[in-house]
């Protein structure tokens, strides 16, 4: 009995001193260190999984962070009526600085660097654990806190840095640090990571999911190839070449450990039931269960599969059992779609995998509800002749045919897996001016595209020969768009990566001369010809498309913080 007392005490502890922002002006009451109350690895590995569960909570990767960064790029569209709480607020770029998920996201990166600064001090002391088994734990820590620098800094730039538990007695009004040196701390503490934390192959069972020496390395590899961006929109092209040869590097650290390896069908990555099998590509990831002690937003849970799925698809999640329908209201842009089934892409099996045009359901009647074969665009269906047409797909990567409610299913966020690393490494070994070195770790890829589930087709076939750099950049775009859809990467994507032979970012060029330069007759949606029995008319849903402002490359810092730290700085440029 007192045992479970001074786990209850230590999580309680650990979530007082969460609620803390970096800089926030505000009573502290509750907050207190955890020293002395961690004396086994047990009780070390009871506040470690608390830090690990500030990512799983509603304010972040549950919800709020994970809308920023899923639906602010520009392939997910919203038909639904745009709320304070919709995907349609971050796809029409309709937030301000008070928005209460700006703030969420904000707040729940600072409540997991505050965890895991005061994990590392309660436990780095306690010699009745293990040295070894600190050290790691110390990593572990350093990870996550890295880990949501890396994330604090691509959303809103540079921001206050804080690297030990917050107590009562501390300045809790610190300035917002360079973005040059938020970097330096996030190699830091993926450094440090990468040293103490044991590898995939060695982690125990019992710590599945946690970091590991792998997801430093990626980590470390994706932020080097992420600052290199940076340095070179602002004119820094030296700077840009050192860290791209770094991000270069630390791939090389994990393609070479023989840790990770594709999974062979690229299907096999979005079924639920073979999820644990997949973090042998995954190397790191964001876990979710499906919970039965809590429901909805305060379930362990996630609720993509509801938000991501028509409303006339049934068995795909938790909602309206025995139904298990989705929402109907977040889909593809056409467009975006149109892209991955033609040309290159044609026959594509990721596109036919994770782009959802054709499903056997049910009109969406809760009273009379009648089968029917569904067809979205651009698929073409002749047969039967009562086919339902929509003009929009839908992203097919999140179901759970097991969940039990709307935001209660068991699927994961993953946030890097073992494909990304050779498209950073493309990436990188082209922006070095080594572009034809570059194609076999693009074409891997490509290769695995090819294996539709056994049957091996001839495509879409391996990248063209002879791209110039700026080319090449567009296509590892391209195949990123594709590859990773729905694993929210496409935003940072738009804001870092410059359009061929400009500089400007993807998402300047897309809102700026893209959209404004389509013709007419494309501004609208496809709609179903019944003669030559082709999609005609438009390929954009326009409701969700906005004006180009450069405020679009970050999100506002939130009011509170400002309004709580006079010492905190300027506002982001345009909020």
């Amino acid at each position: 009995m007192r045992k479970k007392i001074i786990y209850q005490l230590i999580l309680l502890l650990i979530a007082g001193i969460s609620t803390v922002s970096c800089s926030l002006d505000e009573n502290l009451y509750g907050v207190a260190s955890t020293e002395g109350f961690v004396k086994t690895e047990a009780d070390a590995n009871f506040v470690v999984a608390g830090v690990y569960g500030a990512n799983q909570s509603f304010d972040s990767f549950k919800s709020s962070t994970a809308g920023l960064i899923l639906y602010s790029g520009d392939d997910f569209a919203y038909t639904s009526t745009i709320s304070n709480n919709s995907p349609g607020v971050w796809i029409n770029r309709a937030f301000t600085s008070s928005d209460p998920y700006v703030n969420r996201a904000w707040t729940s990166f600072y409540s997991c660097i505050n965890r895991a600064n005061s994990a590392i001090s309660a436990i780095d002391s306690v010699e009745t654990i293990k040295p070894e088994v600190r050290a790691k734990i110390n990593g572990e820590m350093t990870f996550l806190r890295g880990f949501s620098y890396f994330y604090l800094v691509r959303l809103f730039g540079g921001v206050p840095i804080r690297l030990s538990e917050t107590k009562p007695t501390d300045n809790l009004k610190l300035p917002r640090a360079s973005v040059d040196s938020v970097y330096a701390q996030i190699f830091r503490d993926f450094k440090n990571a990468n040293n103490k934390c044991v590898s995939y192959k060695q982690q125990p069972a019992s710590e599945f999911g946690r970091a590991t020496k792998g997801a430093a390395q990626a980590m470390l590899a994706q932020a080097y190839l992420t600052y290199a961006n940076y340095l070179d929109l602002n004119g820094k092209s030296a700077e840009a070449q050192f860290n791209y040869q770094l991000a270069s590097n630390w791939c090389d650290s994990v393609l070479t450990s023989n840790q990770y390896a594709l999974t062979s069908n690229y299907a096999d990555l979005w079924d639920v039931n073979k999820e644990k099998a997949a973090y042998n590509e995954v190397i790191y990831g964001i876990q979710f269960t499906r919970d039965a002690t809590a429901s909805a937003a305060s379930s362990k849970g996630s609720e993509w599969a509801y938000y991501q799925q028509p409303a006339e698809r049934w068995a795909v999640s938790g909602a309206n059992l025995p139904r298990g329908n989705g929402s109907g209201t977040t889909k593809l842009q056409p467009w975006f779609a149109e892209q991955y089934f033609s040309g290159e892409y044609t026959s594509d099996y990721r596109a036919e995998t994770t782009i959802l045009t054709a499903w056997n359901g049910y009109t969406n009647s809760s009273t009379n509800p009648l089968p029917r074969t569904y067809n979205c665009f651009p698929a073409i269906a002749l047969t039967p002749t009562d086919v339902v047409r929509q003009s929009m797909p839908y992203c097919n990567k999140y179901t759970d045919a097991k969940g039990l409610d709307l935001r209660n299913h068991e699927n994961d966020l993953f946030i890097i897996r073992y494909a990304e690393i050779f498209l950073i490494k493309a990436e990188a070994l082209n922006e070095l001016g080594r572009t034809s070195d570059a194609y076999p770790f693009f074409n891997e890829l490509r290769k695995r595209a090819r294996n539709a589930n056994g049957s091996v087709r001839t495509t879409p076939v391996d990248l063209s020969s002879g791209l110039d750099k700026e080319n090449f950049r567009l296509a590892v775009f391209n195949e990123r768009g594709l590859e990773l859809v729905g694993e929210g990467q496409r935003f940072f994507d738009m804001v870092r990566m410059r359009y061929p032979n400009t500089n400007t970012t993807m998402m300047q060029w897309r809102l700026e001369t893209y959209y404004p330069n389509l013709p007419a007759t494309m501004k609208t949606l496809p709609t179903w010809d019944t003669v030559s029995k082709t999609w005609k008319g438009g390929r954009v849903y326009m409701p969700n498309v906005v004006n180009w402002d450069q405020r679009f490359l970050l999100y506002p810092i939130p009011t509170t913080e400002l309004d709580a730290n006079k010492n905190f700085g300027n506002q982001n440029s345009g909020w």
